[in-house]
């Protein structure tokens, strides 16, 4: 049985662990039953296997096919998760509860913004009161920098401040509402009203300074948005189709690889 999810952006700068939006960049999860617990590709960190004996006590040959870069920020793990959920629920004949892959995938994950992108698709908003999708307009083309670093989300998670100022949390939320507001509508000269976040962005930029660079270069070139993919390193840009490719050029120019990928409309299927 297979299933597959897609790759994920979660934080979108203000939407700090409550907001993603889904990539059609895709994880595929073939699982059928044999005598010994397998995974391959291999997985020295023993993740996956982890991850499916929580699911299913009978032994499992699973086999991944992912498109989506590992470490960068973009979901890849709420990405295998999901598909491995919901391919086991194939393979055992029981009826798909996507509910319950999506609060599996949150708990192993201990956050829910990627698991509601992965399970969902589009645009969400999670939190402790369930996923909510949001509206996308179909103009907004995703441009993804993947720098040649690492950034481990244990690493981004401590480098953050455990209180923030008020004027902070007030000027994130204003910042929340016109990002919102913008995704739906289009309209890109309200996204460029938003300052750079100040919640979580600058400490994992000066984890990782290329962060910040990626990011200036974007802003040159034009895009009227753009953040770290979830904890980075890698940076999103959403453009339109018009100059997606000067975007592109400019970061390659900066030594990062660059995924155009569309707004995954579909979660895990």
């Amino acid at each position: 049985m297979k299933a597959s999810a897609p790759a994920s952006s979660a934080n979108l700068g203000p939407g700090f662990d409550c907001l993603a939006l889904a990539l059609d960049l895709r994880c595929e999860v073939a699982v059928e039953p044999t005598d010994e617990w397998e995974v391959a590709p291999s997985d020295p960190s023993g993740f996956v296997e982890s991850a499916a004996r929580q699911l299913r006590s009978e032994p499992l040959r699973i086999s991944i096919a992912s498109e989506i870069p590992i470490g960068r920020g973009l979901g890849s793990s709420a990405a295998v998760l999901s598909a491995l959920a919901t391919a086991i629920q194939r393979l055992d004949g029981g009826v798909e509860d996507r509910e319950a892959t999506f609060e599996y995938v949150a708990a192993e994950e201990g956050h829910p913004d990627n698991a509601a992108a992965a399970v969902f698709g589009g645009l969400v908003h999670a939190g402790p009161h369930g996923v909510y999708p949001l509206e996308i307009h179909a103009s907004w083309q995703p441009v993804i920098a993947v720098p040649d670093v690492t950034l481990t989300t244990s690493e981004a998670r401590a480098a953050l401040p455990h209180d923030v100022p008020l004027a902070v949390a007030s000027r994130t939320a204003s910042r929340m509402a016109r990002l919102i507001e913008a995704l739906r509508t289009g309209d890109s000269d309200l996204l460029r009203t938003l300052e750079p976040d100040e919640l979580h962005e600058p400490y994992r930029i000066a984890l990782r300074p290329v962060i910040g660079e990626l990011m200036r270069v974007a802003r040159s070139a034009g895009a009227p948005f753009v953040a770290i993919s979830g904890a980075g390193p890698s940076v999103i840009a959403l453009t339109t189709d018009v100059s997606a490719e000067r975007l592109t050029g400019a970061f390659e120019a900066a030594g990062a690889s660059v995924l155009v990928a569309r707004v995954a409309l579909e979660g895990v299927r």
